[in-house]
Parts: structure tokens; sequence; C-alpha cells
């Protein structure tokens, strides 16, 4: 991995170098400005020059090559120092979470705010259609302006804006094909069952205790006993003879009475998933004259999953515009708005009804394509049939073994349980702005962004009544479903309103641009949610299908919500120049956060730095044509939300009886808030510089930088008797850091012939623990897995994020220690390392010749820890190929010890002495679950990606003569298309830049890869 980062970093280092000197003297393109304007904090354009701080800003042309839905995937790989810890593709309508620069809180690991022409968004509201270009802002030096909103960083994104050309149409129009990238490794030997070769006997009919028509099977082949719901692929070897089938003992299946082949079925679990459609088509109008310039654009998104019965559904509307009343007074408006619906259940933890089934408990012999036929089919009773029954053995027409055991046919599943959650967006924007005098503007803005959201799901009786749980009407088995639904409803909104005065001035050699303003930002939260457990065992429906809240056993309990916060800040920024070379950058932003309770609730955010441009100190030379250093410190104050600092009561699950009367119940807050709470302070200082060679053919960027965290706001345990479980007081301290990379140029450059462009970053950072409390050595973050196998604790004196569990107790040489019975001896507690990653990069190219161009992203990281839920699983339910491998005896590991067979295990006794021994395969997979061991399962997060690919031809114009079209271009486009390599140790090829969970994985969907075609037609 390491050498082949650095193998591309000088690749293209030499190419650049070697190339562009040799084409220097053809270049008949003149020098051009270099020093270029840029968007930064607030939406201030500002030129790059004078910038003190690292900037990386990503065009429109680059950024939505393959008509991606969500910005973060866009800029992945472009941009030094950003990773992606995102969901997997198959999760419609969730993108993940976009890291800066690591993390530092030791409680938060929180996205950047995203900022559309200057007002804060939800980023998975954006149509990517609209962005011109997207700037990266990293680290207190660039986002300071922001003050305690920012500690994360900001993503500005700047929206497509008309001209003052003739109208512009534009019709853009994707369709893609999304489809499993990769399932785990499964074996592909033996079928469902718990006892090897005993899983099957000879049927023999009982007309005493079975359906007369089962008189049918008897002699034949079938699992018996426990082995039918045995949800695991410990049975017989497969060996392509007949057996009787889970579907085939129902009257009401066209194959009842029919024998299957006992055979792998190896594709059964990508066959279950689909090849999905998406469509995207949008239209926008641009246009101007000499007072006004606008855009409008619609696009309508129509998204299927590959998991069957799942669909993404959106509309957007975006309108910007200017309007010039003036010679000085102008204003800015935009509106953007959507509306959509996300349908299905993309439940992607432990024992979801689809991958945590296939992942962790199913049947390597089942017939996927038998489910789906038969996914209505009922027993006799009216229960679903499913391959997980209890078997003809144990049946009973009146009990709880004529219901599915564990799992219902997952296409019954996802068919039936319904849930789908509709979502609208508005944002909204108007900004007059006022020339005052010369060099004087003013400026006012009022900003509102909402998002509404309503989940709502339904368990109907139809799947409700396989439950066999408590609660059901035939207690005792283990499927606890309950006829019942519920509903969930949030809303945000936040306000915004600002003024701002800006001053240019050129006093002689000096330059100088100066803003000030105040904003007030009011945020209000609020929402209801009424819920019934629907795989609980308590609360049901009374009349079946009547969803109604007053139709329940047990009265559904309202848990409403609203709180507000409010922001009253002042700002002021100011950039001096001197002969166009030496410059000195500064901002200062105060902010009153409502959120605390004292009144000491007033922060300070700074920022100054200096540039200076040496290439105007040096002799001209047609070499190095820009050269800038740069430098400063900053300091921004964290935010803390309302939620936090003033703990609201909450509702009880149920009412308490009394009397023969309902009392609604709330639980009184068991966390003090320290009445001296302030707001963890981050400090940074960075260093850099910037590089331009040949005539702006090669540019190259470094930046170091140095960032502390000092009295981050922590929970710390309070003794039982204080009647509070902890307080939040003032207590962590951490710190980063890091050196980024940036590498561009244009290699080849010829207008009429080929060209090669290129970039590449890579950025490499350290996030350490330096302090808890005094009386804590560490504390954890997020929530523990599944089982608990792992957790994520900050740890003092470690890397920040370790991933800790019970590993394999190792002597001083590292041997594990084996027990009497050839299994490990375990050790609790035991750290594995950070799930940050090392370092991370990314490699962009387009290559075009006249009207034909090629584009790709590869993106990678190096190092991070997760775990797999889905592998621990997978191997304890014989799922999974090292469970039906070959060992170092010739023999199967399912063989018998005695036979040749068993997994070899070698390391020491509790005594020291050697051991090389042979345990039975499902005694040495099942042991981890056991004891909890999750060393065997946690790898390491390094991979290389291709992530996108674009091929684009753009049509020659004389074959529009007269048409009225301009321009028109065909494309062809690729998502994901190859992960070209992970970590040996991820034996299973999980996608780490896909995982659901902040420590890896608990039941993970697949990976998706897509591949689409893109037309776009200009008038």
């Amino acid at each position: 991995m390491k050498k082949l980062t650095t193998g591309l970093l000088v690749l293209v280092l030499t190419s650049s170098l070697a190339v562009a000197n040799a084409q220097q003297k053809k270049d008949t393109i003149k020098t051009k400005e270099i020093e270029g304007v840029v968007v930064t904090a607030l939406g201030i354009k500002r030129e790059e020059k004078s910038l003190s701080y690292a900037n990386q800003t990503v065009k429109a042309k680059d950024l939505n090559l393959t008509q991606n839905v969500d910005v973060k995937n866009s800029i992945v790989g472009k941009v030094a120092g950003v990773q992606l810890n995102g969901q997997a593709g198959s999760k419609l309508g969730e993108t993940g979470k976009l890291r800066l620069r690591g993390a530092v809180s030791l409680l938060s690991d929180a996205d950047p705010i995203y900022v559309l022409d200057g007002v804060i968004v939800d980023p998975n509201t954006i149509d990517m259609d609209i962005v011109e270009s997207v700037n990266v802002l990293k680290g207190p030096n660039a986002t300071s302006l922001y003050g305690v909103r920012a500690q994360y960083g900001v993503i500005v994104l700047t929206s497509k804006k008309g001209s003052k050309s003739k109208v512009n149409v534009e019709l853009n129009s994707t369709v893609t094909v999304d489809m499993v990238a990769r399932t785990m490794k499964f074996q592909n030997l033996y079928g469902q069952g718990a006892e090897g070769d005993a899983s099957f006997k000879t049927f023999q009919f009982n007309p005493a205790t079975m359906p007369a028509e089962w008189a049918v099977f008897d002699g034949k082949r079938h699992l018996a006993d426990d082995n039918n719901y045995a949800d695991e692929s410990w049975g017989p070897r497969m060996d392509g003879q007949d057996y009787i089938p889970w579907y085939a003992w129902w009257k009401d299946s066209p194959y009842f009475g029919k024998t299957a082949k006992y055979e792998a079925q190896p594709n059964n679990v990508k066959d279950f998933y689909d090849k999905a459609l998406t469509l995207k088509n949008s239209v926008s109008v641009s246009g101007g004259g000499e007072s006004f310039m606008a855009r409008l654009s619609f696009t309508n998104l129509d998204q299927n999953g590959i998991t069957p019965y799942t669909s993404l559904k959106r509309n957007y509307l975006n309108f910007s515009g200017n309007y010039k009343f003036s010679d000085r007074l102008s204003a800015d408006a935009i509106v953007n708005f959507s509306d959509g619906r996300v349908t299905g259940d993309f439940d992607d933890g432990y024992s979801n009804q689809t991958s945590g089934s296939f992942n962790q408990w199913f049947g390597r012999d089942l017939d996927m394509s038998k489910l789906k036929l038969l996914q209505d089919l009922k027993t006799p009773e009216g229960y679903s049939a499913s391959w997980n029954w209890w078997g003809p053995d144990a049946y009973s027409p009146t009990g709880y073994e004529a219901k599915p055991a564990f799992w219902i046919n997952p296409y019954t599943w996802m068919k039936n349980f319904r849930n789908y959650t509709d979502r609208n967006t508005l944002l909204l924007s108007v900004a007059p702005t006022y020339k005052i005098i010369d060099g004087l503007t003013a400026r006012v803005a009022f900003s509102r962004t909402q998002n509404k959201s309503t989940n709502r799901y339904f368990m109907p009786n139809s799947l409700a009544k396989n439950g066999s749980g408590t609660g059901s009407s035939t207690p005792g088995g283990y499927l606890t479903l309950l006829n019942g639904f519920g509903i969930k409803d949030d809303q945000y909104t936040e306000d915004q309103y600002d003024g701002r005065l800006t001053y240019q001035k050129k006093f002689g050699e000096f330059d100088l641009t100066a803003i000030g303003g105040a904003n007030i930002t009011n945020r209000h939260w609020e929402g209801n949610s009424q819920v019934m457990d629907v795989t609980g065992t308590k609360q049901w429906l009374l009349t079946p299908d009547v969803f109604n809240f007053k139709n329940t056993n047990i009265p559904i309990i309202a848990k409403p919500y609203d709180y507000k916060q409010q922001y009253k800040s002042l700002y002021a920024s100011a950039s001096i120049g001197f002969k166009d070379t030496y410059f000195v950058d500064s901002s200062l932003r105060n902010d009153i956060n409502s959120a605390y309770l004292n009144s000491d609730n007033s922060f300070v955010s700074y920022s100054l730095g200096a540039s200076v441009l040496l290439h105007n100190l040096l002799p001209k030379n047609n070499i190095v044509t820009y050269f800038k250093l740069r430098a400063g410190i900053a300091q921004i104050p964290a935010d803390l939300t309302a939620n936090l600092t003033n703990p609201q009561y909450r509702n009880g699950d149920q009412p308490l009886s009394a009397e023969g009367n309902l009392y609604q119940t709330a639980w009184f807050p068991t966390r003090i808030i320290s009445k001296d709470l302030k707001p963890a302070v981050n400090s940074n200082k960075e260093i850099g510089g910037d590089l331009k060679f040949f005539k702006n053919r090669l540019s190259f960027g470094v930046t170091y930088y140095d960032e502390t965290r000092k009295d981050e706001p922590i929970p710390v345990t309070l003794a039982s008797s204080s009647g509070k479980i902890d307080i939040v007081i003032n207590s962590a301290n951490a710190k980063r850091k890091g050196l980024e990379l940036a590498l561009s140029g244009d290699i080849l450059r010829n207008e009429n012939g080929f060209s090669w462009t290129t970039s590449m970053n890579w950025a490499k950072n350290k996030s350490t623990i330096s302090k808890v409390n005094e009386n804590l050595e560490s504390i954890q973050y997020g929530d523990a897995n599944t089982f608990s196998y792992v957790s994520i604790l900050q740890k003092q004196g470690m890397e920040w994020g370790q991933l800790y569990g019970t590993g394999i107790k190792r002597d001083t040489n590292g041997n594990a220690v084996i027990n009497a019975n050839g299994l490990y001896e375990y050790e609790p507690n035991k750290a594995f390392g950070s799930i940050l990653p090392e370092f991370t990069g990314g490699f962009y190219n387009t290559f075009s010749y006249k009207g034909l161009s090629l584009s790709f992203t590869i993106d990678f990281q190096k190092g991070g820890k997760f775990f797999s839920l889905s592998e621990q699983w997978g191997n304890a339910g014989g799922l999974l190929e090292e469970t039906a491998a070959m060992n170092d005896r010739g023999h199967n590991v399912r063989d018998g010890v005695a036979d040749g067979g068993g997994v070899r295990v070698v390391g020491v006794n509790n005594s020291g002495a050697p051991v090389d021994m042979y345990v039975e395969a499902s005694t040495y997979f099942k042991q981890f679950h056991a004891n909890r061991i999750a060393e065997p399962f946690i790898h390491s997060a390094s991979y290389i990606k291709l992530r996108e690919v674009a091929l684009n031809y753009q049509l020659p114009r004389a074959l529009f003569a007269n048409t009225g079209i301009s321009n028109m271009s065909v494309g062809v486009t690729a998502r994901n298309p190859w992960l070209i390599s992970v970590s040996k140790d991820n034996k299973h090829r999980f996608d780490p830049s896909e995982l659901s969970q902040n420590f890896g994985e608990d039941g993970q969907l697949p990976s998706t890869r897509g591949f689409g075609v893109n037309v776009k037609v200009n008038f």
C-alpha cells in the first residue's frame, strides 16, 4: 500500500516536471492571472494570494462526474485531508460521515457544516447539478468567521448562476444501473443443519401427528428434528442427491410432494438483490440582461434500491437570481425546495431480515429463486411458509411449531413490512446590497432553512401472526413480532438575520479589505414520536390492522420535544496587502450562545495569519511563476446544543396503572450540568506554502497544522448516593497534528490535440488524547456493538478512537495460550488500535482528445481498524469459506479430527509448554461468541479504490447547425467499479469507506457499483 501510494506521487511529480519543461517553449498560451478569486467563509470572495491558510476548490466539471446525488462522494479523493466513512450504496437516502483532518473531540465526530451561497444547509438536500464549485475549509484558521459552529470544518458550496448572455436551456438525463459489488466469501460444500451428515434421516410418516398429505414423503430423505430450524450451515455435505426441500411440504406449493437435488447455491445471497434502475432528469433555464441574471432548474430523481421493494423518489426545485435596481442597489435571491420519499427497510444491524440473515444465519443450499417465487406461500394454518421452520417431526398445527422459527422469507418481509420516510426541505435567502460610496458597500440578508421529515412504519397482521414469542397467540418460540405501527415527526428550522459592511480601498502601495457585521441565528427543533415496538413482546393492536392510536392494548405514549437555541454574533475581518506581496489576514467573531445555563455565554473566535509572495521578490522566470509562504494561528470555541446543556424530562414507555387509572410517567433528568460549564477551545497553528510552475502548468501545496482542544465537557460518573448518574464538567484535552500535500498540473495541454490534467493529494493526521479527567483514564465514545464485542474508548496518552475488545491471551513471545480443549484463553479489554487511518489520499485525472474526455478518481487510505460482526457470526454459523477449508493435512476442516480433519491450533498452554493439536471445526469457530473474542474479526481499514469513471464525448457543433442546439454531449459513467486493494487480513473484502458504524459493521448491507449513460443538451 505504502509503495503504491509513494509511486503514484513520484510518477505525477516527475511526469509533470519532465513534460511541462519539454513543452514550455511550444506553449503559446500567455501567462494568465493565476492569483484567482475563491469563495471563503460567509460566502465572501477573496483573492487567493491573500489567504493565510490552505485552500482547495473543486470546480463543477470535476465534481459531478457520475451524477452523484450527494456532495460527499463528489469531493472524496479530490481534496487533501478528507475521509468518507460512508454507508453502503444499497442504503438509500443516507450518505455517511465526512471527516476533515481526522477527529479531535472525545465525544463527537460530527460532519463539517455545509454552506450553500452563504446559508447553512443539510447536504442531503442539495442537487449536485446546481453546484458550481466546492471549497473545503478544514481548520480554525479557515473557519473562524463561522465561530462556534465550525469546529469540524466547513464545506462551502457555490451554486450556478445566470449570465448576461442569451437564454440558455440545458437538459440533463442520466440512466444508471446499480448492482451488488461483492458479498462475503461463502463456502459451498455444506448446507443447512447442525449435525453434519447426521442432520439427514429417512422420513417416517405418522398419521397420528402429521397431515395426511405428508404420506407421499414416506421413505424419502429430509432434515431431521432440530436441523430444520437450525439457521446455520453445519449440516450435511451437499451431494446432489434427492431430499425434501422446505417448500415441498405445503399442499399449496407448486412443488408439493416433489424432491429436489441437495446442492450448493453459490450465488444465492447475491441473487437476492436486484439490478436497480435510477433515472435522473433535470432541466435548467438561465440567462439575463443588463439589470438581472437568473437560473431556474428542476430535477427529478427516481431510484430503485437493489434490495427488493425499496426506492428513493425526490424532486428538486432551485432558483437563484440577482437584480440590479440601480448602480448602487442590487439584490440576490435563492430558493431551494425538495421533497421525496424513501421506501423500504434498510436495517443493517445484527439479525435483520436480509443481510443480517444472509451474512450471519442462513443455508448455503437455499435456492433464492424459490424464495422469490414462493414469497406469498402460506401453510394450511395461514402462516408464511419459511425455509426456517420447525420441521415435520416437531410440527403442531395449533402451536408455535406451525410458524417460522427465527426467519421469515426475506421477500415476504420486504414486501409486507411497510416503512417509509417523507421529507421536504426549504431554503430561502434574500440579500440586498447597497453601494454607499466608492469602496464601501452594505449588505443585509435574511435566510431560512427548514427540514421536515415523517417516518411511518406498519407491521401488518399478515407478518405479525407469524410471531411465536411472548405476546403472540402461540407463545414459546423465538420470533417476536406484533401487529403495530409508529410515526415519528421531526422538524428543524433555522432563521438567520445578517448585516455587514465591506470596505475595499487602495492607499498607495497598500490594499485594504475590511468587513464588519452582525448576525442573529435562531434554531428550532421540534417533533413527536408515537411508536410501538413491533418486534417486542408487550404492545399490539386490539383489532388487527386498524392503525389507530386508540386501538392498542397499552396506550401509545407520545414523546414530543421542542427546544430552541439562539446565537447573537458580531464578526470582523481585515486583509492588508503591501506592494501586492506582503499580506496580513485576520478575523474576529464573538458568539453569545443561549444554550448555556449561566450568564458567561459569550465566546470569541479569532484567526491571525500572514503570507508573502516570494515570486515577486525573485527575478522573473518561466519556471517558478508563483510562490507563496503562509502561516497563521487561530482559535474556535466548540458548540454545545440546547438539548445537552438543558436535559429534558423523558416520558416513560408505558403509563402507570393505579387504582384503575392510567397516568403518564416522566423520568427526572439524571445528569447534572456544571453551572460553570464552558465550551472546549480549539487552538491551531498552521504553516504552509503554495507553488506554481511553468506558467501555471504545475501546482503544489503543502500545509502543516498543530491543533489542541482543551477543557472539553464530558460526563463524569457520580456516586449512586447523589441520586444522579453523572455530571458534565470541563475536563478533557486532545490534540492533532498533520501534514497535507496537494499536487496538480496540466501534464499535456493541447487545445486541438491530446491533453492530460491530473491532481493528487495525500494527508497524514495523528489525533491523541492528552487528558480525560483527574479520576478517569478513559471514556467510551459512541455505542458498543451488538453483544458488546467491541467498544471505542478515548484513553489518555493513546490515539483517538481506540477499538477495544476481548483478545486472544498471549505469552511474552506472542504465542497464543490454549486450554486443554484446544480453545483459546482470552484477555479482556485489549486495545486493537485506532479507527482513524494513518493517512488518506486521492488521485484524479482527465484525459481529453478533441471532443472526447476520460476522467476518473482513485482514493485510498492506510491503516485504521474495524470490526465485523457478520464475519464472526458467518463463521459461527458455518457460512463462510474458512469453515470448510482444507487443513494442512489435506482434509477438510469439517472432517473428524480422527479422520484427518479439524482446525490446527498452535500455541502454548498455561504452563508455557508447546501445544500443536486439531480441534473440531464447529467447536473451534463457535468459541469466539461464547467468550466474546473479537480479535480474529478486527481488520485493517486500508484500501485503494477506483471511485468513479466518466467517459464523455462532445458532439461536433456542425451536426446541429440551424437546429437551435448549441452543444450536446453523451457519456458513460461508473461508480465504485473496482475495489482495487484491501488489507490481506480483510479477506472478505469489506469496503472500509462504506462501513455502517464507527467501529465497523453489525450486519452490513452490500456495497454497490453502478454503470450509467448521461446525455446533456444545451439550447
